[in-house]
């Protein structure tokens, strides 16, 4: 098992992240330093029926002694909603739990931003763990802080930063993952090496065929990378004021295509995957990147059937309609997340007509 120690300036805040086979039922550590009465443990049906009374056992074996209760919400990006959220707060609220509680966002990316959201905002902030189950909420959204809901006209539009009080991740949970699901989180994993470790995009290269078996070693090896690379990057700048902005490299494409289509119609990695292409090829246009680091990139993720062009029928100005709502603008223009090598990238303003005129040469 290895283990990241992430430290925050502004409360002060400072909690692990532990990585390894086995971790969801190992010892919770961080309950011999609080007195929780109830926990409550978020997840979806799917995966309340894997891992919760794996969780149970760590709880257990931890000595807690006190209440737990299960709130499930449905499965899927579409349940990131605020119809959720109330089911949340009604659950916590009927069943009287208090600020100095816990909760534990058992689930992947969906269950672990809604919980985070949730704990932030329950009597104005209780503690909550995070125990991502699939990879793509273990190398991003479980790390980090970063907690939210959907609007019907956006993406992540409501939400707070609130950060764990532990993440846990469990490589044996990456057993029962769909492929396709699996794939999806090594589009963030690509992300993160291709704006920050030119190194880390090299072993990528080098280990592909570990990484589909799913080799324990390998993939502890994949996870850590990520996550310490994400962790220094959250230590700088918790609140997104400035270079965290670049880990959106490909989101905000991204989280445009995800929209548009409609929530379940593409996974999350997928549109991200299409999203890097996509600000890849407008680094080149603009003279900023190679075309062999563009080409490097697309076929790294087509490797991870990963999808690389636009989905038919999204027109170029619809998205960036989208995009110009995006939380990270500041003014008229668009602000995205450009390469200017493997390994190095930068934040730029883009105009819109500029970015329409792009964008159609790839409807």
């Amino acid at each position: 098992m290895q283990t990241i120690d992430l430290s925050l300036n502004r409360k002060p805040t400072s909690y692990q992240i532990l990585i390894g086979d086995g971790t969801l039922t190992q010892p919770i550590n961080v309950l011999s330093n609080k007195s929780y009465q109830h926990i409550a443990i978020i997840s979806n049906e799917m995966v309340s029926s894997l891992y919760r009374t794996k969780v149970l056992t760590s709880l257990l074996s931890s000595g807690y002694k006190g209440e737990v209760s299960t709130i499930l919400i449905g499965d899927g990006e579409s349940y990131k909603s605020f119809e959720s959220f109330t089911t949340i707060m009604d659950e916590l609220i009927n069943k009287k739990f208090r600020r100095s509680d816990l909760i534990i966002a058992l689930g992947g990316g969906v269950v672990g931003d809604i919980s985070g959201f949730s704990a932030a905002c329950y009597q104005r902030g209780m503690d909550f763990i995070q125990i991502p189950t699939s990879l793509l909420a273990m190398v991003d959204s479980s790390v980090g802080g970063k907690t939210a809901i959907n609007h019907p006209q956006g993406k992540n539009m409501v939400g707070a930063f609130h950060q764990p009080v532990q993440v846990r991740i469990d490589t044996d949970c990456l057993k029962t993952l769909a492929s396709n699901q699996f794939n999806a989180g090594i589009a963030e994993i690509i992300k993160i090496a291709a704006i920050y470790d030119s190194e880390l995009f090299d072993w990528l290269e080098l280990n592909l065929e570990s990484i589909k078996a799913l080799e324990p070693k390998t993939l502890e090896e994949m996870i850590y990378q990520s996550c310490k690379l994400k962790a220094l990057v959250v230590e700088q700048d918790e609140l997104e004021s400035g270079i965290r902005a670049v880990l959106n490299f490909g989101h905000t494409f991204g989280h445009a295509i995800e929209s548009l289509l409609g929530y379940g119609k593409i996974l999350h990695g997928e549109a991200v995957a299409i999203g890097m292409v996509l600000a890849a090829k407008l680094s080149e246009e603009k003279g900023l990147l190679e075309t062999t680091i563009t080409s490097r990139l697309s076929s790294l993720l087509q490797t991870f059937e990963l999808p690389i062009t636009l989905p038919k029928g999204l027109s170029a100005r619809d998205i960036v309609e989208y995009m110009s709502i995006d939380k990270k603008n500041i003014n008229e223009n668009i602000r995205l997340i450009l390469l200017k090598e493997l390994g190095k990238a930068s934040v730029q303003e883009v105009e819109r007509e500029e970015l329409i005129n792009f964008l159609k040469r790839y409807e």
